[in-house]
Parts: C-alpha cells; sequence; structure tokens
C-alpha cells in the first residue's frame, strides 16, 4: 500500500500493524549517480518489500542532514533540529493512524543522529526503528561478496543499485578509485570536505559497478527487509 496512492478508507478500514518510511537526502553523488540516490534506493527497497509484506509505506523524505555536502551545487541539507522535529512529528502521525510501528529506512548514513533522537521523544507513543538498509541482516556480507571495495560515499553498491533501479547506467566522468577516508572526516568542514574529496566521493572503486550487481544487491535487500518487517508483525 503506497499512501501517495491510497484512498483514506482504505487506511480506515486497514488492519496493517506496522508502516515503512524510506528516508534519503538531496546530496551530491558525484558525476555516477542523481543528487536523490539515497532516497531512491530506500524508496525502491520499501516499496518492493511493502508488496511483498503487504505493508503500507509513507512518502519517502528526500531532504536529509548533509551538511557536509553543501559546497557542492545540488545539496539541500536539513538541520539537525530541523530534520528531527520533521521525524517526531511524522512518527506520531503514524500513531495517529492507529500504525503499532514504524521502521524508518535510510540510504543516508548522516540521517542517524537526527533519527535515534525523534525515536527517544516519541518512544511512549510507538515502538519506532532506524536502520540504515546496509544494517539489514546479511546484507554486508553479501556487499562484500559482489563488490572489492563499495567504499564510504558514492559507494559502488548504490551506485549499482540506482542505474539498476532508473533502468540502466549513467554516463559519468569519474570511472577510478576515490581517496580514502580521512581518520578525521566526521570533523571535516564542507569547504574542507571538497578540497580533500573534489570529485565528490570517498575510497570507492568505482570500476566494479554494473547494472547487474545491482539488480543481485537490491533483490537481496529488498528480501531481507521483507523477513525483518515480518518479525516486526
Amino acid at each position: 500500500m503506497n499512501l501517495i496512492e491510497t484512498m483514506s478508507a482504505e487506511v480506515e478500514s486497514s488492519s496493517h500493524f506496522a508502516i515503512l518510511l524510506p528516508v534519503g537526502s538531496l546530496e551530491q553523488h558525484g558525476t555516477e549517480a542523481p543528487l536523490g540516490c539515497d532516497g531512491i534506493v530506500a524508496e525502491a527497497l520499501c516499496r518492493r518489500a511493502g508488496l511483498m509484506t503487504s505493508t503500507p509505506v509513507l512518502p519517502a523524505l528526500f531532504y536529509g542532514h548533509s551538511f557536509c555536502h553543501t559546497s557542492f551545487p545540488g545539496t539541500f541539507s536539513l538541520s539537525e533540529e530541523t530534520y528531527s522535529k520533521l521525524l517526531v512529528d511524522l512518527i506520531k502521525e503514524s500513531a495517529r493512524n492507529k500504525f503499532k510501528r514504524i521502521l524508518i529506512l535510510s540510504g543516508h548514513g548522516g540521517n542517524r543522529k537526527c533519527a535515534e533522537q525523534a525515536i527517544s521523544e516519541t518512544q511512549e507513543t510507538i515502538t519506532a526503528r532506524y536502520m540504515g538498509y546496509w544494517q539489514l541482516p546479511g546484507v554486508q556480507d553479501e556487499e562484500d561478496r559482489l563488490f572489492k571495495n563499495s567504499g564510504y560515499h558514492i559507494t559502488a553498491s548504490e551506485v549499482s543499485m540506482v542505474w539498476h533501479i532508473l533502468g540502466g547506467s549513467i554516463p559519468g566522468l569519474f570511472n577510478e578509485t576515490y581517496p580514502p577516508v580521512a581518520k578525521n572526516i566526521s570533523d571535516l568542514s564542507p569547504e574542507q570536505w571538497k578540497k580533500n574529496y573534489p570529485h565528490g566521493g570517498v575510497s570507492a572503486n568505482l570500476t566494479d559497478v554494473s547494472v547487474q550487481k545491482g539488480k543481485i544487491l537490491f533483490e537481496f535487500i529488498a528480501d531481507s527487509l521483507a523477513e525483518t518487517i515480518r518479525i516486526l508483525e
């Protein structure tokens, strides 16, 4: 059940126990993937797993906390305070609509702190859980099997999946290995990030990207998400 295309009466008569909220970001993904890559992947995974388990899916939240990327054109970052409050309201609205559990599936690691804060503020209202799709059971092992070095940002795995979802490769300019992860990467200002990583990505080997690998990994993650949903129910 995709709530964008669902009638009010259908929600009223629904006996569904859980609901999914895909979240991502609108941030630079170099020349190999679109700005909305994180949200595109998270939304597609939730929609597929939602169909497999008959679980309602909220519209994807494509904005996230992406401050470190704001020196790159096209990045739109919400403050931690704004993003956390937005998630609080969405979690509370899920409870008001009679859902007992909400699973927030993220395609962007920078959303974690805000999501955990929102969950802590709503824990007496509804059972909420946040995870990056890479944290689902078995996913890391499957990613390691498919990719030699998926990387830290603009990963070979996410690029492969978004290519699969969008129906083909994006003719990018970068097809090498990005610079390694700096020890202080979480402390870098947007200006320092762009100086250290002028192509946008970190540590990924993009020679390993392929639509076929993206399809395999996407289907594996969707299956793992569906099983996780069944456990929640």
